[in-house]
């Protein structure tokens, strides 16, 4: 795929992304066509109460999807709310696929915390190539494509550059950003917050003595945060491919790093296998770690650190079981 191909699938996801951007905003201020509660229509998604789906998710996707279609007859498509009405039967394939999420974080969106927006990502030979997330409410429009570069409004990512970005040696220099999700069984809370738990604790209790840990509501702005450089970490097991393709190319062209997020933390690897694997998109785990400056005299320091990081994370993690997206 030549860069003059990726940049005319990057200029036409920016072109769609900003022409949804007002009927986002009116749905958030439930204004101009959401201004009545049952233009809105927010209702729970498969009768699940922490998660929910309104008229701004399903009429944005629609509109992004129906122009793809008619610049791109011969692409593949996945949406977060059309998925979501067809099951997840469809066929993962390497030809060119859209990946939208219309609304990421729509928790957010309903309660009116700005947290939240429109996630575009294309896949090519199932690898993220290209992504754009933008955040009306916010006014920030992050662009990436492969070889091409990340940006924030146009500002190359990661805004914040040595010597202010540091160069964490272990996660008790971090702060990281995840997610509870919407799956609200005990044996799933239990393991999660097992988890954060684990992360949280000093060192002297056995823990990472993580500095942070933010739940902040919404995959996609996560991992801008990560591409920005204000997070070090994301980790996230369950998410879908539409919460993070976007993200994941911001993530890769700002510096950073992307694997798999299954931890190890009561497993059966062995020890000698336990390094950091390939990010798969669709297998719902990931961890993302953003941009590490090298070590003085050190080239490639920080490639090798995004690895110990990654790999200290995923032995105080639990792995949580979860079907992978699409057929693979």
């Amino acid at each position: 795929m030549s860069s003059e191909q990726l940049q005319e699938f990057l200029n036409t996801a920016i072109t769609l992304a900003k022409e949804v951007g007002p009927a986002f905003k009116d749905g958030f201020w439930r204004t101009g066509q959401f201004a009545a509660s049952s233009d809105f229509a927010a209702e729970d998604k498969d009768g699940n109460q922490a998660d929910c789906v309104t008229a701004v998710d399903c009429f944005i996707e629609k509109t992004i999807f129906a122009r793809l279609r008619q610049i791109y007859p011969d692409h593949k498509f996945v949406g977060e709310e059309t998925t979501a009405e067809s099951g997840n039967g469809y066929q993962v394939t390497d030809d060119p696929t859209w990946i939208v999420d219309p609304v990421d974080g729509t928790n957010n969106f309903v309660h009116h915390f700005p947290y939240t927006g429109i996630s575009i990502g294309l896949a090519i030979n199932k690898q993220p190539v290209v992504g754009v997330i933008y955040l009306p409410i916010l006014d920030e429009l992050y662009t990436a494509a492969q070889g091409l570069g990340a940006f924030m409004n146009g500002q190359p990512l990661p805004l914040i550059r040595p010597p202010v970005l540091t160069t964490p040696l272990s996660l008790a220099q971090c702060s990281m950003v995840a997610e509870h999700g919407s799956a609200r069984t005990p044996e799933v809370m239990k393991s999660r917050l097992d988890s954060f738990t684990r992360l949280l604790l000093g060192k002297e209790h056995g823990g990472a003595c993580l500095q942070n840990l933010r739940v902040m509501g919404a995959a996609a702005p996560d991992l801008s945060l990560v591409a920005k450089g204000v997070a070090e970490i994301y980790w996230e097991c369950g998410p879908h491919a539409w919460d993070f393709a976007a993200g994941v190319v911001l993530v890769l062209e700002s510096g950073g790093a992307v694997f798999d997020g299954a931890g190890w933390w009561g497993s059966n690897v062995p020890r000698s296998e336990r390094t950091p694997q390939p990010l798969n998109i669709w297998n719902r785990k990931i961890v993302a770690i953003r941009c590490i400056p090298d070590l003085p005299g050190k080239p490639g320091s920080g490639r090798e650190l995004q690895k110990q990081l990654a790999a200290e994370l995923l032995e105080i993690v639990e792995d949580i079981p979860y079907t992978p997206d699409g057929n693979q």
